[in-house]
């Protein structure tokens, strides 16, 4: 209950914070329906509207019927736009919905907690209203996300089946091998050669590679958070985006990462301005930028550093610092 009025307080503040204006420059906002994704502040918003119903006795009760029906096709468009949020690049909410009636019902129950943007309500001269409703896609509802990722991570591959064992008379004969036919009689196969013996040399044990340990946090330089430039790379935002070396290795997200610290704040939010970015109370004062190399091409929310990137943001993978807290930002095209 105390993080769910956290997270209606949260969306009126910034509500009241961005003066009425949703989605200003350089963000991120992806248009789904009758609705909006804001990858730049975590947010999904819909619209809906309702008419006045002609059973309505009063004014009064006309105005409440026709709220309850605004909110009510708000709510259902709302849906809408979550079943095509990305929790990866290849996979949308609505199929971890298809997959399990539960993650449906869950969902389902956390659009019902959306709230109202007061400040975009109208009233429109046929006596109709239009309301605009909005949810947080960090909390409880980012939990779900990466707890059913994990488990469909952890799946074991399905082992294909073994074709049908072929009946007798389709089976082949086996080849015989071939005979001489000098005199009708095969001849014998010749000797075996003798070759010299080889002296066989050991096996060189390989070079065992040792990392060294990563410096403690109070040791490294004070970055208060990182900033990721991958324009031009092609990108794609999601619930769920890592940061890789070039052998795929997770420098972010990796174990030291917290469920509950990932639900809580989101593992990174967008921008399509780099100064927007550095400049977001997320990353702090003091954010360390670094360019992308390039995109995993089988998960494009992935995004890789070449090895001079990964050498200034491998000593911050670790426990107590600003990759932690999730304080990273992301530059898109």
């Amino acid at each position: 209950m105390k993080r769910f009025m956290s997270c209606v307080l949260w969306v009126f503040i910034l509500a009241l914070w961005t003066g009425g204006a949703w989605g200003g420059p350089g963000e991120v906002v992806q248009a789904v329906g009758n609705g909006e994704v804001n990858w730049s502040q975590g947010i999904i918003t819909a619209k809906g509207s309702g008419v006045p119903p002609k059973e309505a006795r009063n004014i009064a009760q006309a105005r409440l019927m026709t709220e309850r029906a605004a909110l009510t096709d708000a709510r259902r468009n709302l849906l809408e736009v979550l079943k095509g949020v990305r929790v990866d690049s290849v996979t949308e909410v609505e199929n971890f919905m298809m997959k399990s009636d539960q993650i449906r019902l869950q969902a389902e129950g956390f659009i019902q907690g959306s709230v109202e943007l007061k400040q975009f309500r109208r009233y429109l001269s046929d006596g109709s209203i239009e309301v605009t409703v909005a949810m947080n896609l960090s909390g409880d509802f980012l939990s779900l996300m990466l707890s059913t990722a994990e488990e469909q991570r952890k799946e074991p591959a399905k082992i294909p089946t073994p074709p049908a064992e072929l009946k007798p008379e389709q089976r082949k004969p086996p080849l015989e091998p071939p005979q001489s036919v000098s005199e009708g009689k095969a001849s014998p196969p010749p000797p075996p050669a003798i070759m010299p013996e080889k002296k066989v040399e050991p096996p060189v044990p390989a070079a065992k590679t040792t990392e060294l340990p990563l410096p403690a946090p109070s040791e490294l330089p004070k970055f208060t958070g990182v900033v990721i430039d991958s324009r031009g790379l092609g990108m794609k935002p999601a619930l769920i985006s890592r940061i890789l070396d070039e052998n795929g290795k997770e420098l972010y997200r990796g174990n030291f990462v917290p469920q509950e610290k990932a639900a809580q704040n989101g593992l990174a939010l967008f921008s399509r301005d780099l100064t927007a970015a550095q400049t977001n109370p997320r990353v702090g004062k003091n954010p360390l930028t670094l360019k992308g190399f390039r995109v995993d091409p089988a998960n494009p929310a992935d995004i890789i550093l070449a090895k001079g990137e990964v050498q200034k943001l491998a000593p911050f993978a670790q426990k107590g610092t600003f990759l932690e807290d999730c304080r990273v930002m992301i530059v898109l095209d």
